[in-house]
C-alpha cells in the first residue's frame, strides 16, 4: 500500500516505531485513547496497515500485535480489556452475538472492510478463536491485510502457457499447496483473466471462506463489460461450499470457483459441476500433484472410491501445486510450482488403471510426458531453474527437493 495515494487511509495516521527501555519495540499509536471505541479501533488498525503490517492481532488482556516484514511489534502502551476486544469482535463480524458463537466453541473465519472515505475500501480476512484469558475465557482476532488490487497473471507468476492450460471450457482445475502458499491469489488472478477477456464474456460464481478479493477494481475498470461475478461467503451468505455449488448449478454460470475442496460433500458437488459442462476451480492441501489427486480420491468412502475415480479422471484438466519461497534478493516471495495438464489420452489411461496405480502414472507423466498433455513441470525442475537464475537461495532449494545440485546454485 502506498500511503501517499490513499487520502482516506492517510487520515488515520501511521503508527510510529519506538524503542522500549526493556529492549523491545512497539508501534506507538498517535493519540492513543484511554478507552477504545470502534472509531479508535479502525484508526489503530489502519495505522498498522499504513506502517506495513501484514497481520494485526487483538487478544483479550493483551496489547495488540502487528507483524511487519515477518517481525512482531506491540501496538500502543496498554492491554485491551475483554470488553474492548468483544466490541471489536461484534463490529468485525457484524453481529452482536459473535461472542456467544465463540463461547459455543465455534471458530469464525470471515471478511471485514473499512470504508476509507474516498470511494475505496480496505479489506481484511479475519479469524476469531476463543483463547485462555485472565478471567478464564478470552478472544483472539487476527486481521490479515488483503491487497486492494486484484492480482493479475504476472503477480501470480503464471505464464500465458499455464494460464491457457488452466482455462479450459469445462472440467476441474485444482490449485494445491500449504496454508499461505498463495492459492487464493492464484485463483483471483485466473478469475481476473476471465473477467478481462472481452472475446468471451463469462458469469462466475465465486464461493469463498472468507471472501478475500472482491474484484471491485475490475468492476470499476470494466463497467461496460457483460461479464459478471457473484460472490458468496460461506457461513454468511450460504451454509457450506457444497450448498453453494448446488445453488450455482441453478444460476447458469460458466465458471464456479470453490474456495476449498475440504470434505466429501464439497468434492462431490465440485465433480458434479465439472462433469455437467462447467469450468470448476478449487484448492486443496498437498505437496505434490500425485498427493493432491490421492487426497481428492480419499475423500470418498472406500466402497465408492473405484466408481468415483472414473468421475475424477474424466473431470480433471489441470493440477498445480505451489510453494511460496523467499526471493533471494530479499524482496518478497516467489511461487515455485509443480503442475500437470491432464490431456484426453492421459485421462483415459487413468480411468483404465486402478486408483492405487495413479500416483506412479502421474509421477511418470510429469517426468516424461507420455500420454499426458504437453504442459507439465516437476518440482525439481522448477526449483533448479529458480536456483540457476538466482531467484531463490540454495538453502530454500534444498528444503524443497533435498538434493539440489550444488553447481546449480550461485
Amino acid at each position: 500500500m502506498d500511503p501517499a495515494s490513499d487520502s482516506g487511509a492517510a487520515a488515520c495516521g501511521a503508527a510510529v516505531l519506538a524503542a522500549e527501555a526493556s529492549g523491545g519495540a512497539r508501534l506507538r499509536v498517535p493519540n492513543e485513547p484511554s478507552r477504545i471505541a470502534i472509531a479508535d479501533f479502525k484508526r489503530i488498525l489502519m495505522s498498522c496497515v499504513l506502517s506495513g503490517a501484514s497481520d494485526v492481532t487483538f487478544q483479550s488482556d493483551q496489547q495488540p500485535r502487528a507483524e511487519i516484514s515477518g517481525q512482531l511489534f506491540r501496538v500502543g502502551r496498554r492491554p485491551w480489556s475483554p470488553t474492548e476486544v468483544d466490541a471489536v469482535l461484534a463490529e468485525a463480524f457484524q453481529a452482536p452475538n459473535a461472542g456467544a458463537e465463540i463461547k459455543g466453541l465455534r471458530v469464525l473465519d470471515f471478511s471485514y472492510e473499512i470504508n476509507l472515505g474516498d470511494g475505496r475500501k480496505q479489506r481484511f480476512r479475519v479469524n476469531a478463536t476463543g483463547v485462555h484469558g485472565f478471567d478464564g475465557f478470552g478472544v483472539e482476532l487476527t486481521f490479515r491485510v488483503l491487497p486492494r488490487t486484484t492480482p493479475d497473471l504476472a503477480f501470480a507468476g503464471l505464464s500465458k502457457e499455464e494460464a491457457d492450460a488452466m482455462s479450459p471450457r469445462s472440467g476441474l482445475v485444482v490449485v494445491a499447496g500449504a496454508t499461505g502458499s498463495g492459492k487464493s491469489a492464484t485463483l483471483a488472478a485466473l478469475a481476473r483473466h476471465h473477467l478481462e477477456n472481452g472475446e468471451r464474456p463469462v458469469k462466475i460464481v465465486d464461493l469463498q471462506a472468507p471472501i478475500e478479493y472482491a474484484f471491485s477494481d475490475i468492476a470499476r475498470l470494466r463497467s461496460g463489460s457483460p461479464s459478471i461475478v457473484g460472490q458468496s461467503e460461506i457461513g454468511r451468505h450460504v451454509e457450506s461450499f457444497a450448498a453453494g455449488v448446488r445453488s450455482a448449478l441453478r444460476r447458469k454460470p460458466h465458471i464456479v470457483i470453490v474456495g476449498e475442496a475440504r470434505d466429501l460433500p464439497t468434492v462431490s458437488a465440485a465433480l458434479e459441476a465439472s462433469l455437467t459442462g462447467h469450468l470448476v476451480y478449487t484448492t486443496t492441501h498437498a505437496g505434490s500433484v500425485a498427493e493432491g489427486v490421492r487426497r481428492l480420491l480419499a475423500a470418498f468412502p472406500a466402497s465408492e472410491r473405484a466408481m468415483r475415480a472414473g468421475d475424477l479422471a474424466a473431470s480433471l484438466r489441470f493440477f498445480s501445486v505451489q510453494h511460496l519461497i523467499a526471493n533471494a534478493s530479499g524482496n518478497g516471495r516467489v511461487p515455485i510450482r509443480e503442475y500437470l495438464e491432464f490431456g484426453e489420452r492421459f485421462r483415459e489411461s487413468l480411468a483404465a488403471a486402478s486408483p492405487p496405480e495413479w500416483p506412479q502414472l502421474i509421477a511418470e507423466a510429469i517426468d516424461s510426458g507420455g500420454a499426458a498433455g504437453p504442459i507439465r513441470q516437476s518440482l525439481r525442475k522448477a526449483v533448479l531453474a529458480s536456483l540457476e537464475s538466482g531467484t531463490i537461495a540454495r538453502a530454500d532449494a534444498a528444503r524443497l527437493i533435498g538434493d539440489a545440485a550444488p553447481q546449480a546454485g550461485r
